[in-house]
């Protein structure tokens, strides 16, 4: 069922002075763009753990979300009741963009922690694209960089080399240009997108603190080692992909 909100807490954004700008896929667009893009954005609203999904699988499709604060997961749930997650949306990041083509969400989202989103008609986004050149070309660029995301761990990697890829992507979405950043999700979590075993995920961290590699407290990690983190992940290629993205953005 898809998440609804008291009108009250609901208001117009502007775009302008959003906290997540920075990050929005509309940075450093023209003005123009820009406004256009604030005109169709619908209002915004917060988004709670365990207060319902944002939306679920098979729910019509009539609006996109883009993050500002917090991080929303997207998942899907097999015959037998288990999630798995497909992906963790942070500020900046659009939700429903497989959406776009079909009538129905293939897949649910819901918020990691304490989280809001814009909402933007569906409608309103297809006819922007066929407005805005540099607005159609940041929505294709986001498409395929989710796109490459997913195929970038269905490949036959380690632990560590998934474990370090997961790191270094997240620091580089969350942190910029720090060495430490606090992690939104649990380690739970981190499996189950990994597809790895909560304890995998665990050992891999308590490793990678002995070697010096990583340094671990509660959700925040800092990087110690990055050129060493940087090899174990560079077979998977999910770092550089989540580079590309900060640079498109």
């Amino acid at each position: 069922m898809a998440f609804d909100s008291a009108p009250s807490s609901r208001c117009k954004p502007n775009c302008s002075i959003c906290p997540a700008g920075s990050r929005c896929f509309t940075g450093g667009v023209s003005m123009e763009a820009l406004n256009q893009w604030n005109d169709a954005v619908q209002t915004h609203m917060p988004v709670f753990p365990g207060n319902g999904a944002l939306f679920s699988a098979g729910d019509v499709a009539e609006n996109l979300y883009l993050v500002r604060a917090g991080c929303i997961k997207t998942y899907t749930v097999d015959q037998d009741g288990n999630e798995r997650i497909r992906g963790f949306h942070l500020p900046g990041d659009l939700v429903g963009l497989d959406a776009l083509a079909r009538d129905r969400h293939p897949c649910g989202a819901a918020a990691v922690e304490p989280s809001q989103v814009c909402v933007i008609p569906r409608a309103r986004v297809a006819a922007l694209a066929t407005k805005s050149p540099i607005l159609l070309q940041r929505l294709l660029q986001r498409t395929s960089h989710e796109l490459s995301a997913a195929l970038s761990l269905s490949g036959d990697y380690t632990a560590e080399q998934r474990v370090a890829a997961f790191v270094l992507s997240m620091a580089s979405r969350l942190g910029g240009a720090s060495d430490r950043v606090r992690l939104p999700m649990t380690r739970r979590d981190i499996g189950n997108y990994l597809r790895l075993a909560t304890e995998t995920v665990c050992r891999v961290i308590t490793r990678l603190e002995h070697q010096g590699v990583l340094e671990s407290r509660d959700k925040t990690l800092t990087v110690r080692d990055h050129a060493r983190l940087t090899e174990l992940a560079e077979p998977v290629g999910l770092s550089s992909i989540s580079s590309d993205w900060a640079i498109a953005a």
